[in-house]
């Protein structure tokens, strides 16, 4: 409680009482009137808010009362909330494909090119790349999730930017072995335990490929071990009559099913081959030959060590 002294009933002028800091009020009536005539009035917190506001700076003489007031309403402004915090902390958005109701801090614009809204979250995109990963093991082929209305390859940078280190490692190094693979020149070791391959400059002039990581010797010209004691030439003149041209095509072009023998050709999409005989409909990677239930159920570990999508 204020008191404040007045000189006069209509329009009176007011001073807090002990301070030297006029303030001036336009009363109503004058019941305000004590008996000792003073004008009583309790000061709401709006108006200390508008005196710190104002920089009204009281005496240093002021009462221990007075200064517990000031100091409690002084409290209640410190603690206000910031708008911009409550805003911030209130923007929230909801994943269409888990549902979770999120802070828009999770959701990112997924590729450069995509125009849609970013309504899938960070933790599902994440999710959608390391599925592509585990049954296609194609890291050029992973398309936005958002579905038909976009369609645009998520690339290198995007993956690098939404996903945790983890799975970007592994991404990582599955691209590095696709692009090498790319290569013409480049030749992986035949040692199934190695794993490791090189840029073979001598090519089909000097086709003895000698690994430079653990001295395994492969065939650059028919990407096989070395045939030991054959030449190229020797070696084609031993598949016993076997029209070498047809044989060649066959092979690069074929494959058998590892679990019918029944020769498949691949006519583009990924390496997750599964086999058209009604009754064995074995899947299979195409490049190492590899059960692909097995690398469903617990990753792409369980490709060939030599395959490049071994990971």
């Amino acid at each position: 409680m204020y008191s404040y002294t007045t000189t006069s009933t209509s329009h009176p002028s007011y001073k807090k009482e002990n301070s030297s800091s006029p303030y001036t009020y336009t009363t109503t009536s004058s019941s305000s009137l004590n008996s000792n005539g003073k004008y009583h009035f309790t000061v709401t917190s709006d108006y200390m808010k508008r005196k710190k506001y104002k920089n009204v700076k009281e005496n240093d003489d002021d009462d221990t009362d007075d200064d517990d007031d000031d100091d409690d309403n002084e409290n209640e402004i410190d603690t206000l909330p910031s708008s911009s915090t409550s805003s911030s902390t209130s923007q929230t958005r909801d994943c269409m494909i888990c549902v979770e109701t999120l802070s828009v801090n999770q959701f990112e614009k997924i590729t450069k090119n995509c125009s849609h809204p970013n309504d899938i979250c960070k933790g599902c995109v994440a999710q959608h790349v390391e599925t592509q990963l585990n049954t296609k093991g194609d890291v050029e082929g992973i398309l936005c999730p958002f579905g038909n209305d976009c369609g645009f390859l998520i690339e290198h940078d995007d993956v690098q930017r939404i996903v945790n280190n983890d799975l970007f490692e592994r991404y990582d190094g599955l691209a590095l072995k696709q692009a090498l693979s790319n290569m013409p020149d480049f030749r992986w070791c035949k040692n199934a335990g190695c794993g490791s391959g090189q840029i073979h400059s001598g090519g089909d002039k000097e086709p003895i490929m000698t690994c430079k990581a653990c001295g395994e010797k492969s065939c650059y010209t028919h990407d096989i071990p070395w045939h030991d004691a054959l030449t190229c030439e020797q070696y084609n003149e031993a598949k016993k009559g076997e029209d070498v041209a047809t044989q060649d095509l066959l092979d690069r072009e074929t494959k058998k099913c590892p679990k019918c023998g029944v020769r498949i050709t691949k006519n583009g999409g990924c390496n997750h081959m599964t086999c058209r005989v009604q009754n064995c409909r074995h899947e299979f990677c195409w490049l190492c030959l590899a059960d692909f239930n097995q690398i469903r159920r617990h990753g792409n570990h369980y490709h060939e060590r030599t395959c490049q999508l071994y990971a």
